[in-house]
C-alpha cells in the first residue's frame, strides 16, 4: 500500500492519525473555508451547544500515492474531533477503506463529509447512523499473571467475553478478543485488577447492515 502504510495497519481508538508537518499537493482539491475566525470551524455556530455525538463515517478511496495524506489534510484543517482512524483494503481492487468515529454534531459532520467528498481520490463517503451499523474492533490484551491461578482467572474470564488465548508465558497471558466498544470496554476494566502489561486496539470498523452497501 501506498502513502507509507503497510496493508492492513490501522491507527488505533484515541490516537492521533499521522498528521504529514507541511501540506503536500493536492491538498488544494478541498479548499480550506477562510471567511472565519481561526479557531471556528465551518458550520461550528450553526451546531446548538451540547449536541455533539459520535458518528461514524466510512469512505472508499483509491490507493494511489498522495491518496492518503489529501484526506487526512482535511480532517486536520476540519479539526475533526476523532476517537478513532482504521485503515485497510475492502473487497475493491487498488482501492482502501477508512472508517472514522468522530464526536461532533450534525451540522460539523455534514460539513466535514462534503469536504471529503471534494478529494479527487474520494470515491464514496457515507455518514453510518447507529442503527444500520454492525461496527468492531480487534484488540489485544496482554496481561500480568505470575501464578497459575491467576493465569486459570484470566482465560476464564477470558472465555465469558468470547475472547481467545494467543500467547501463555510464566508471567503473562495474551487475549485476542473482537466485539463492540462498550464490550472491550468492559473486559479492559475487569482485567485491570490483574495489571494490564500491554494493550493494543485497532480502532472501529464499520459496515452496513442488511444486503445493501454503502
Amino acid at each position: 500500500m501506498t502513502d507509507q502504510i503497510q496493508q492492513g495497519e490501522v491507527v488505533g481508538a484515541g490516537l492521533a492519525p499521522p498528521w504529514p508537518p507541511n501540506e503536500r499537493s493536492g491538498q488544494s482539491d478541498a479548499p480550506e473555508d477562510t471567511a472565519r475566525p481561526p479557531n471556528e470551524r465551518s458550520g461550528q455556530s450553526d451546531a446548538p451547544e451540547g449536541t455533539a455525538r459520535p458518528h461514524t463515517i466510512v469512505v472508499l478511496a483509491h490507493d494511489r500515492h498522495g491518496a492518503l495524506d489529501r484526506i487526512v489534510g482535511v480532517l486536520r484543517r476540519r479539526r475533526a474531533k476523532m476517537e478513532a482512524f482504521a485503515l485497510g483494503r475492502n473487497e475493491l481492487p487498488n482501492a482502501v477503506r477508512i472508517t472514522i468515529v468522530t464526536n461532533d454534531s450534525e451540522v460539523e459532520v455534514e460539513h466535514l463529509v462534503e469536504q471529503l467528498r471534494k478529494i479527487v481520490d474520494v470515491q464514496h463517503v457515507a455518514n453510518l447512523s447507529s442503527k444500520q451499523t454492525i461496527a468492531r474492533e480487534l484488540v489485544l490484551i496482554k496481561v500480568n499473571s505470575a501464578e497459575a491461578q491467576q493465569a486459570s482467572e484470566i482465560i476464564e474470564l477470558g472465555h465469558l467475553f468470547g475472547a481467545h488465548v494467543v500467547d501463555v508465558t510464566q508471567q503473562t497471558v495474551t487475549l485476542e478478543v473482537t466485539g463492540s466498544e462498550e464490550k472491550v470496554e468492559k473486559l479492559v476494566n475487569l482485567l485491570q485488577s490483574f495489571g494490564i502489561r500491554e494493550l493494543a486496539r485497532t480502532g472501529c470498523v464499520a459496515m452496513t447492515r442488511g444486503e445493501e452497501g454503502i
